[in-house]
């Protein structure tokens, strides 16, 4: 290792995000422009390296040991799911390591099981924490860089030793951390905090969305300006190379353009502007990555054909707003589109190309794809756009899909043309049915990303978006669903009163905790004087959530799926990733029911035991009545139990027996508890608290390109 020669960069994407089902495309970006300059160039996706480590048998059983014997649900339903995954370890790591071997669980069950157990051991870590302001950010990554690696809970300090074996293999001159998500903040702090110690030569630069949106904001932190040399507000590839040159002594620092510098006595008023276009890098370069353990159902990897959107116009859009000045779009060519589908299809063999772009320009990708087909190359892939006027036309729709295209990911905020027009969506609602139907007609899945929270939405204008979804939910999946956030940098945040709403900028964070993945996307805590209160915005979303039952999404349990059901069954036995629940974990909820929880789909189903009984072994179900029978079929259908033809008391071992069972129903018996994106209970159920669970293709918005 001493003999191997220094690497030019490092470059880091780190905890804490779901954005792991293929590589964030910074890092490639920026490894493929640096590499075809010469230097020498390590990626390391240190949020998935986390992953792989904490999916192992000794974090698992440090959290079964954690909740074990602790009264409550809570602490019962995250015992048996870490019990749970260990039993079914070497299927989950096998499929999520290889993309082989998920056994009978499938690759969707194992995906899921996986992503929950791996939380279950993150919760209560420094790198799941909420934070109300960065000032509380700044001083618990100023405490935790001061302690020993001995003193951190058990996955901040397993994040550390994979840092240190990077920095040991490497000795990078430079490490560049790529900040995507506002959860990735404080693990990236207290990141460059540790390089600094641990190669203090090294210069360390922080880049990214969070960056871009908040680089005044973070001069003012302490770990900033003692753990980083360099923020970096624009699209990194000319920064990178340019500051590579100014460490070899080619350049001066100073003319480093698109940087931020923190030393006392470099810093300056504004970055430099950049010279590069989009139309200067190439392909995306994922060698180095192991593309194949990214924690997906199938292999996957993604490109861009354009930087930022050509609209830019959605107040709301942190994004799109920043496109808006001249010449900040850039878009490929037709040619250099097609050169990074192919790129990614011969050297990896992948055959489903997501286009991760903020807002795709379809006529542009068509012709990408024709000349991707006319050099022979056959390769699915998705979009992400609005729903716009160019999907009106049929044919094109047609076109698309004969093309490969099978995924559209689009936003929808409301059916209100008056809500659209005054967040300058650019968009018709009038449009929208026929665009859904073209689209889906041609066999392209749509999925919707739901905003609320919209200015002083009305109740009917609420009550009409929400059913226009439920008249549409054999056509579509749903994503996510969240309130509208005020960002640094959006046009809403910049004039608040122009859009009716009032901001607290105290400093207190405001975000999206009870909807999305560690708060989601975090702003300025927003009220609309003359409009619903957060609490109210936020129970009509419920509302949706328990209303609206979207068939195409991938995550959606199989009792809710609008297909066959099962007939009467007499005798059942669980699943093994569904666990009778204790009664002294029940706390009383539920009385006279038998209580099911299915750990893969976070529900828990409630069998009346006058008509269910539970043999000895605690996994055999016997019907003691026809209404039984008809609950244990629906119990069957909501694939939570196999229907078996006679109690079978010889096999009680149920964690290691996986039937195959009928093809996802669409009903179950009385549903208590049901947390695909969020925990939210009906009045009986018991207060599981169950972590929340990982929804559809694209679990964080997903925007490439520079220290993104």
């Amino acid at each position: 290792m001493g003999d191997t020669a220094p690497a030019d960069a490092v470059l880091l994407f780190p905890p804490q995000t779901e954005a792991r089902l293929f590589p964030y495309l910074s890092l490639p970006c920026l490894t493929g422009h640096l590499r075809a300059q010469g230097r020498t160039v390590h990626q390391e996706d240190l949020n998935l390296g986390l992953f792989h480590e904490l999916l192992q048998y000794g974090p698992l059983m440090g959290a079964y040991e954690r909740h074990r014997g602790r009264s409550g649900m809570r602490h019962w339903y995250r015992a048996a799911m870490a019990e749970t995954a260990c039993a079914h370890l070497p299927e989950l790591r096998s499929h999520v390591l290889t993309k082989h071997g998920a056994g009978a669980l499938g690759p969707a069950r194992a995906v899921r099981l996986a992503n929950q157990a791996v939380e279950t051991v993150l919760e209560d870590s420094f790198l799941t924490r909420p934070w109300p302001g960065l000032d509380a950010l700044d001083a618990e990554v100023a405490r935790l860089a001061a302690q020993d690696a001995a003193a951190l809970d058990p996955p901040t300090a397993t994040l550390r030793r994979l840092l240190e074996r990077t920095l040991a293999a490497t000795r990078p001159r430079l490490v560049g951390l790529s900040v995507a998500f506002f959860s990735q903040l404080a693990p990236a702090l207290l990141i460059a905090a540790w390089v600094r110690a641990l190669q203090p030569e090294a210069q360390v630069w922080l880049g990214g969305q969070q960056v871009m949106l908040r680089s005044g904001e973070l001069l003012g932190l302490r770990s900033v300006r003692h753990g980083a040399d360099a923020l970096c507000t624009a699209a990194g590839e000319e920064p990178l190379a340019a500051g590579l040159d100014a460490l070899d002594g080619t350049t001066a620092a100073s003319d480093v353009p698109g940087v931020l510098w923190t030393a006392p006595g470099r810093e300056t008023g504004a970055a430099l502007p950049l010279r590069m276009t989009f139309r200067d890098t190439g392909p995306p370069d994922f060698d180095g990555l192991p593309v194949h353990s990214y924690v997906a159902e199938d292999f996957q990897l993604a490109i861009v054909s354009c930087v930022g959107c050509y609209w830019g116009r959605c107040v709301f859009c942190s994004y799109g707003n920043r496109s808006l000045p001249k010449g900040a779009y850039q878009q490929g060519t037709p040619a250099q589109i097609a050169d990074s589908v192919e790129s990614v299809v011969r050297r990896h063999g992948v055959d489903f190309v997501a286009v991760v772009d903020e807002n795709t320009n379809l006529r542009l990708i068509v012709q990408a794809m024709r000349e991707v087909r006319r050099r022979g190359i056959r390769v699915t892939f998705s979009t992400r756009n609005r729903l716009e006027s160019v999907l009106l036309d049929e044919e094109f729709c047609r076109e698309l899909s004969a093309l490969g295209c099978v995924l559209m990911s689009v936003g929808y905020e409301t059916n209100a043309q008056r809500l659209l027009d005054l967040m300058d969506k650019g968009v018709v609602s009038a449009d929208y049915q026929r665009i859904i139907d073209n689209i889906t007609g041609a066999g392209i899945n749509l999925r919707f990303s739901v905003m609320g929270g919209l200015f002083d939405e009305t109740d009917d204008e609420a009550k009409a978006s929400r059913e226009f979804l439920r008249a549409n939910e054999t056509k579509i999946g749903i994503d996510v669903l969240q309130l509208m956030v005020a960002e640094p940098g959006t046009l809403l945040a910049a004039d608040a009163a122009r859009y009716g709403i009032t901001l607290d900028r105290s400093g207190a964070l405001g975000a999206n905790p009870e909807l999305n993945y560690l708060g989601g996307r975090h702003g300025y805590p927003l009220t609309a004087p003359d409009g619903p209160g957060r609490a109210t915005s936020l129970h009509r979303l419920t509302d949706t959530f328990r209303a609206v039952r979207p068939q195409g999404n991938d995550a959606l349990p199989p009792h809710q799926r609008h297909s066959r059901t099962h007939g009467p069954v007499r005798h059942a036995r669980l699943r093994p990733w569904v666990r009778p629940v204790p009664s002294a974990a029940a706390e009383g909820t539920g009385a006279g029911s038998l209580l099911l929880s299915d750990l893969v789909w976070q529900q828990i189903f409630a069998l009346p035991r006058e008509h269910v009984a539970v043999e000895e072994d605690a996994y055999t179900l016997t019907a003691r009545s026809d209404r039984g029978a008809r609950l244990l079929g629906r119990l069957v259908a909501a694939d939570a139990a196999e229907s078996i033809p006679l109690p079978d008391r010889l096999d009680a071992g149920r964690v290691r027996r996986v039937g195959t069972g009928p093809a996802p129903p669409d009903t179950a018996p009385r549903r208590v508890v049901a947390s695909p994106e969020y925990a939210q209970y009906a009045s009986d159920a018991p207060p599981c608290d169950a972590p929340p669970a990982t929804a559809g293709r694209c679990p964080q918005h997903q925007t490439p390109r520079g220290l993104h």
